[in-house]
C-alpha cells in the first residue's frame, strides 16, 4: 500500500513537470511535434539515431527488446506523463530498446537540436529534463526495492497489484482487471524470473482463486491476499 501511494505521488509529480517543460518550450517558441499512434505501431527502433525527448501524454506504451527470432523481454510498461527515449547531448546516441504503443498513445515529440536550444535560452528547461530523469529513475528504484530479491511468488505477488493500479479497470464483480494483454514471458522480464516460473505462480494463484486471466488479460480477484503474500 505504500508502495502504491509512493508511486502514485510520483506520477502526479511527474504530469506536472512534463506540463512546466511543454509550457516553457511553448514560451520559447520551441517547436514539438505531437503524433497519436495507433497499437502496435513503432515509435522507434532499438539501434535508431535517439533524435529528440520524447513525452506520452495519453496512452499505454511499451519498452522492449528482441532476444531470439520470435521473443522479446518488455523493460517498462509506460503510461501518462512518461518521458523516454534515449537522448544525448554529446555526439550520436542509439535508442537502446524498442518502443511501441499498447494502447492508442498521443507522443509529444521535441527533436534534440530544439531542446538544446531551450536549453541554452533557459536553465530552468534543464532542470526540469533532470527532475524528470529522477522521478523515473527513482520509480524505477521503489519498484526493483519492491520485487527483489524475493521470491518469484512474492514478486509476482507484488507487481500485479502495481500493474492493476496503474492500468487496471474494474471488472463489475469487485475485481480489477489489468487492461493490458501480457505474456508470461512479459511478467518473467519485469520480476527478474523464468516464464516457466511465473506461469508456476499464475496457474497457483488461479487454483487459489486469486486471480482470473482470459484473453491475456488478468483480472485480481482477491487484492487483500495477494498483499499479504507480498510481504513474505
Amino acid at each position: 500500500m505504500e508502495l502504491d501511494q509512493s508511486l502514485s505521488e510520483y506520477s502526479r509529480l511527474r504530469e506536472q513537470e512534463c506540463r512546466e517543460l511543454l509550457r516553457l518550450f511553448e514560451e520559447l517558441g520551441i517547436a514539438t511535434a505531437e503524433r497519436v499512434y495507433a497499437p502496435g505501431d513503432v515509435v522507434y527502433r532499438e539501434g535508431e539515431y535517439g533524435d529528440g525527448l520524447y513525452i506520452l501524454t495519453s496512452g499505454v506504451l511499451k519498452l522492449f527488446r528482441p532476444y531470439s527470432a520470435t521473443k522479446e523481454a518488455t523493460l517498462r510498461l509506460l503510461n501518462n506523463w512518461d518521458i523516454f527515449g534515449h537522448l544525448a547531448f554529446e555526439g550520436e546516441t542509439k535508442q537502446r530498446a524498442y518502443a511501441e504503443a499498447v494502447t492508442e498513445c498521443r507522443v509529444t515529440k521535441a527533436p534534440k537540436i530544439f531542446v538544446e536550444r531551450a536549453i541554452k535560452r533557459d536553465s530552468r528547461v534543464a532542470f526540469k529534463i533532470l527532475t524528470l530523469s529522477e522521478l523515473r529513475l527513482v520509480q524505477y528504484e521503489e519498484l526493483v526495492k519492491c520485487l527483489l530479491p524475493r521470491e518469484t511468488e512474492v514478486r509476482v505477488a507484488n507487481l500485479l497489484p502495481l500493474l492493476a493500479n496503474k492500468f487496471g479497470q474494474p471488472d463489475g464483480g469487485g475485481g480489477m482487471t489489468i487492461a493490458l494483454r501480457l505474456t508470461h514471458q512479459d511478467l518473467a522480464a519485469m520480476v527478474a524470473s523464468t516464464r516457466e516460473s511465473v506461469t508456476k505462480v499464475l496457474n497457483d494463484f488461479r487454483s487459489r482463486d486469486l486471480i482470473a486471466i482470459q484473453s491475456g488479460r488478468i483480472t485480481l480477484k482477491d487484492q487483500p491476499a495477494l498483499e499479504i503474500l507480498s510481504r513474505d
